[in-house]
């Protein structure tokens, strides 16, 4: 496929995508245009879905469609890790809400609906880590290990004179 055939192939799903976007839109049309250029075709069905979130930024509504592979079970996981969110829990650890998707994000793979929960906690405690593949296959010997690492003290009494 030539340069131009492909711009323009670009260009009317584009096109096709904005004719069907209703008025009041959240995102501005610049940032549509941005948001299709960069997604991968096969996830293009989930845009409109995704931009319905309400705590959804196109900045994370462009990362996963262009670099995440998208499906229903997916979708149904973002879904319920934006609605989970609490501003106020993470905003004390310093993470933003685009961190938190990020992070659910690189962990769709071992995510589901029945671990949604104890990923947020994760998350919370462990904000430095974007990896939890370890943790969510064995919660139990991570919150192990993190409970070895607590401070323990080597004298109980200091006796002075």
């Amino acid at each position: 496929m030539g340069f131009l055939s492909f711009l323009n192939k670009i260009f009317r799903t584009i096109k096709s995508v904005d004719n069907s976007v209703k008025s009041g839109f959240r995102f501005t049309q610049s940032e549509i245009a941005e948001i299709m250029s960069v997604s991968k075709k096969e996830n293009l069905k989930y845009f409109e879905t995704l931009s319905k979130m309400p705590n959804l930024k196109s900045f994370d509504i462009c990362f996963l469609l262009s670099r995440i592979d998208l499906n229903d079970e997916k979708i149904e996981i973002i879904k319920e890790a934006q609605n989970i969110y609490n501003e106020q829990e993470f905003q004390e650890n310093g993470q933003t809400k685009s961190d938190f998707i990020f992070r659910v994000a690189v962990n769709l793979g071992y995510l589901n609906l029945d671990n949604i929960q104890l990923f947020k906690e994760l998350v919370k405690c462990k904000k430095e880590i974007y990896d939890f593949k370890e943790a969510l296959e064995n919660p139990m010997a991570f919150m192990a290990i993190n409970k070895a690492k607590e401070p323990v003290y080597a004298f109980e009494r200091i006796y002075t004179d």
